[in-house]
């Protein structure tokens, strides 16, 4: 297997509890920046051919005039044409006026098939992984389909996250938040983080800390958090562990679990993660377990859509 990554595994990306991105008005952040994403422009423009790289090992992304994407080395290239070995082993020869875009292909072979990065793999279902979102990236979706969030990538390492639910009557609850990465390598990123919840002038949030060793294929994650209101500080922690794994091109199963502080109890999900793309989609299940009572199984549906990557 063969592995093709324009940058260690992060993309990167939130905490122990839902998270995701927005500021001030997340749920109008998060509509612009759908539009802005999905809307096509009001006008064509005649689109200029970029410049073809030397021919050389990596493996690059290739955009088609026809609409078309190739994954492949450049074997050749003059001012008339380009020659581009497929990672299948194919060779295809083009106009170089047919070039429409061109960069670093992020993923990785496996079996002769290439499997493109996961474009939600910031986080779990929920919870934040060790990753961290890229510099002009940025998501917006919806937790259980009614709890829209959006992200951006202030830089490599830093990015913030937010949302709100959409019918909650006259209350106005949101939440809000950042994660730093502080250790990136080919199979460990790690990142501290905040995130706050508010409902109209009481704010509670979460500090914490959390690891995610492993690569795009199968990785595992582990953080530990405080609660915390005002000045006050939750003497026991909550706990995080989940695991991620691509078992076909565009499937990974995912599971994310809590311990939870004060003998609260725990909290246990797991389920599919559907990979295209920008657009990823969730289902799954999630139960709890509280003074040796159980509920289960409860469903869970989530959406994520990453542009500017």
């Amino acid at each position: 297997m063969n592995r093709i990554r324009k940058r260690p595994p992060t993309s990167p990306c939130r905490p122990l509890l839902p998270l995701s991105v927005a500021l001030v008005q997340p749920l109008r952040l998060a509509a612009l920046l759908l539009a802005g994403a999905v809307l096509p422009p009001t006008a064509t423009v005649a689109q200029a051919v970029p410049e073809i790289p030397p021919p050389s090992d990596i493996v690059y992304e290739i955009g088609l005039a026809d609409g078309s994407q190739v994954f492949g080395r450049i074997s050749e290239v003059d001012p008339q044409r380009v020659v581009i070995t497929t990672v299948g082993g194919g060779t295809l020869e083009i106009a170089r006026t047919q070039v429409r875009a061109i960069r670093v292909a992020g993923g990785q072979l496996v079996r002769g098939e290439y499997w493109r990065e996961d474009p939600a793999d910031t986080r779990l279902y929920f919870t934040a992984t060790g990753r961290t979102l890229e510099d002009g990236e940025a998501y917006v979706g919806t937790y259980l389909i009614v709890l829209p969030f959006a992200a951006v990538g202030l830089t490599d390492r830093l990015m913030i996250y937010g949302g709100a639910p959409l019918f909650f009557g006259e209350v106005q609850p949101y939440y809000v938040g950042g994660k730093l990465q502080f250790v990136r390598t080919a199979t460990v990123q790690a990142s501290v983080g905040t995130l706050a919840f508010g409902v109209d002038d009481e704010v509670v949030g979460i500090a914490y800390g959390v690891g995610t060793f492993g690569n795009d294929l199968r990785a595992f994650s582990a953080g530990i958090g405080f609660f915390y209101t005002g000045n006050e500080v939750a003497n026991e922690p909550a706990f995080m562990v989940g695991a991620e794994t691509r078992v076909a091109r565009r499937i990974k199963l995912i599971t994310e679990n809590y311990i939870l502080p004060d003998a609260i109890g725990a909290i246990f999900s797991g389920g599919l993660r559907f990979i295209g793309n920008r657009f990823s989609a969730e289902v799954g299940l999630f139960g709890g377990a509280a003074e040796g009572d159980v509920g289960c199984c409860f469903p869970l549906i989530n959406f994520n859509y990453t542009f500017g990557r």
